[in-house]
Order: structure tokens, then C-alpha cells, then sequence
């Protein structure tokens, strides 16, 4: 939905860190999959191998840090949106929204309220499908 905000090496540094959130709960969820290859999609960037190390991971928190507060905010909300695919948050995605929140500059109030968001669109969402296929 936002990534159009990101410069094209951005959205590599993004897809690294959405690939790598997939896995924070221990497992990949079709719901997660199916997110990420939206992301892949909007992205323009088929074909893409995301990087999950440590340092390519860190190396693109860094880079996507160093972007304008609105690509930062843009980065958490799709994140968040890959994160809350399955409607909850375990505690080690916590611990990475965290990290993203401190990096990023952003305050914990405004990340909360991004969660809020994303959780109440994937409702919407949810509730348009129940209505089109009843």
C-alpha cells in the first residue's frame, strides 16, 4: 500500500526485513506468504531473493533508518501488516517491532497506534470478504 514511498534499493532492505519478520514466531503462515509476495509484487521486484542474516538484517534496519520519517512510518505499518497476518504478536516479534521502534526514532505511542491501524484495516478487510461471499 505505501511502498510506492520507498526508492527502489529500499524496497530490497524492506523485503529483507518482511521476509525475516515471516519467521519470528517460529513458523510461515500461508496468511504471511501471501502478504509477502504482495509486498514482492508492489515492490516490482519478482524474482528478489530476501536476505535474513543477522547483518544483512541489521544492515537494513540501518538503511531504511536513514530514510524521511514518512518512508520509516510507511516501512512499520507494512511491517506490522505482515506481523499481525495471524492476529496476534508473540513476544519475538514484540521484541523486533521494538528494536524497528528505536531505530526508526519513532515513539512507542505512534507504533502502538500504527498496530491499532493495521489490526482494524485487516478487519475491514476481513468483514468485506464475509459480506461478498455471503
Amino acid at each position: 500500500m505505501f511502498l510506492n514511498l520507498l526508492p527502489k534499493k529500499e524496497r530490497q532492505y524492506f523485503l529483507n526485513l518482511a521476509r525475516y519478520a515471516m519467521g519470528l514466531n517460529g513458523e510461515c503462515k500461508s496468511e504471511e506468504l501471501e502478504i509477502y509476495h504482495s509486498f514482492v509484487h508492489e515492490c516490482d521486484l519478482h524474482g528478489y531473493q530476501a536476505k535474513t542474516g543477522n547483518k544483512p538484517v541489521a544492515e537494513s534496519i540501518d538503511a531504511l533508518a536513514a530514510g524521511e520519517i514518512g518512508q520509516r512510518k510507511a516501512v512499520m505499518i507494512e511491517l506490522c501488516g505482515i506481523l499481525l497476518a495471524d492476529s496476534a504478536i508473540c513476544a519475538n516479534e514484540r521484541a523486533f517491532i521494538d528494536r524497528l521502534t528505536e531505530a526508526f526514532g519513532l515513539e512507542a505511542f505512534e507504533v502502538r497506534r500504527i498496530e491499532r491501524w493495521v489490526a482494524a484495516m485487516n478487519d475491514l478487510v476481513a468483514e468485506g470478504y464475509r459480506m461478498v461471499e455471503a
